[in-house]
């Protein structure tokens, strides 16, 4: 253990600094490994003659295969220095995007999607929080955490034209039949990406033992305020409890269909526009989509702690709905369309807006409906439901625009969005109705104590 003479007070300079590391982790190279990747659908389908529906499989293997890996990725920052872990993942998503490169056949690109899934937990899901808590163990750990993670969205605004210019570069034909000439690509980004992460990995890392990140009149006064805030907050039901309410199955029934219905808008939404404008009009609206998400994000917590579960995921409902009709707009429009575009632009927009309700939403529902008894747990349910649905989603719209047209499967998706909100709102109305008889109950027998 370190003497008191070794300890040394770090700067809250420095603190930030390493958000900004954080930020530009999910900028750079959780942008590189996860946002653009839906752009290569289309000119790879058109390349090797895959099927839309059997190529996206790559976002239901990635998003199953991290999600098994996510909880020994988190053992094992307990265990191995972060830079190393960081440099690991960093590592597996360049060596995945090389695998993209060298790729023929769906297994080897669906063999390369699980390994840069698997690889951007290491740095961004498990990583950037692991950073963040160590840095921030009391207050500013909620705000730290916001600014780290909007990087995913800054990094959108200029990573999504980019990788347009690039592609179209590489690119021979129009934007339906286009095809790609060669793979390079692939291998500019895994550069990219591998020089970025290495450069941060030099700088990033977690507090040293000898090193005081927050004051002890700090973590009195943080300790203090969290004791009080939990005798205040509704403790609620145990997770065995919960798997016993019907409202929870219908919850979680709304939140997976929730997730076919968005699924196609986070990762089918290049591949479609691809069909209707040029790869610079499809890069534009990749970047708004960043600013959308950037306000999303950050309106996101304010929405929910202001009007609560029920109004909040009303309103993302509302944006959905809006994001897809300009969707099946532009199915309706000729190529190169100018109120494509526009219409484009407002899907990206609107989309963007009601990010907050799958990014923070899980996290703020289950706590908000649910109680604080058994929290992670009721996240892990909460998640696994939309996760599920989202897995399913991009295949299945695949499926549908391969047996009919884009059109229709834009409706089926907006049947989707439709039916998933309004079983999630009804249910999360009549849970609050259960919690407040709950809560009234508990308060009358506290006080008939307090009377004997």
């Amino acid at each position: 253990m370190a003497s008191a003479s070794n300890e040394k007070t770090v700067s809250k300079a420095y603190k930030y600094f390493m958000v900004f590391l954080c930020m530009l982790t999910q900028a750079i190279p959780y942008g590189i490994a996860q946002n653009i990747q839906p752009l290569f659908v289309h000119p790879l389908v058109n390349t090797f003659h895959f099927t839309l529906a059997s190529y996206t499989l790559i976002f239901t293997f990635g998003a199953i295969a991290a999600s098994v890996a996510s909880p020994f990725i988190g053992k094992g920052l307990e265990k191995i220095n972060f830079r190393v872990m960081y440099l690991i993942g960093i590592g597996l998503s360049a060596v995945a995007y090389v695998i993209f490169g060298i790729s023929t056949k769906l297994p080897e690109f669906y063999i390369a999607a699980i390994i840069c899934m698997i690889g951007s937990t290491f740095y961004s899901g498990q990583g950037v929080p692991w950073v963040i808590n160590h840095w921030f163990p009391a207050k500013g750990r909620g705000a730290a955490l916001g600014v780290a993670f909007c990087g995913g969205s800054i990094g959108n605004i200029f990573l999504q034209p980019a990788t347009q210019a690039i592609l179209k570069h590489f690119m021979t034909g129009n934007t339906k039949t286009g095809h790609l000439t060669s793979m390079a690509p692939f291998f500019i980004f895994a550069i990219a990406l591998l020089v970025v992460g290495v450069i941060i990995a030099i700088f990033i890392r977690t507090p040293k033992k000898n090193e005081i990140v927050v004051s002890e009149q700090e973590l009195k006064e943080s300790k203090a305020a969290q004791e009080k805030a939990k005798a205040e907050e509704f403790q609620g039901w145990s997770g065995k409890q919960v798997l016993k309410m019907k409202w929870f199955w219908i919850f979680s029934l709304g939140f997976l269909i929730i997730g076919l219905g968005l699924a196609s808008l986070n990762e089918d939404y290049a591949a479609f526009l691809d069909t209707k404008l040029s790869l610079t009009d499809v890069g534009l609206i990749g970047s708004m989509y960043g600013v959308g998400c950037l306000i999303g994000n950050v309106s996101g917590g304010i929405l929910f702690d202001k009007f609560g579960t029920a109004k909040s995921m009303t309103y993302a409902g509302c944006m959905y709905v809006l994001s897809i009709a300009m969707m099946i707009f532009v199915s309706l429009q000729p190529y190169g369309s100018h109120v494509s575009k526009v219409a484009g632009i407002a899907y990206s927009i609107f989309c963007g807006l009601a990010v907050f309700s799958y990014m923070s939403g899980p996290a703020f529902m289950a706590k908000d409906l649910f109680g604080a008894k058994d929290q992670g747990v009721m996240l892990g349910y909460v998640g696994l439901a939309y996760a599920i649905g989202f897995a399913i989603g991009a295949p299945l719209f695949g499926i549908i625009k391969g047996k009919a047209s884009f059109t229709v499967a834009w409706y089926f998706m907006m049947a989707f969005v439709i039916v998933g909100f309004v079983l999630l709102v009804i249910s999360v109305i009549r849970i609050k109705k259960i919690q407040r008889v709950y809560i009234a109950k508990h308060q009358n027998q506290k006080a008939k104590v307090k009377e004997n």
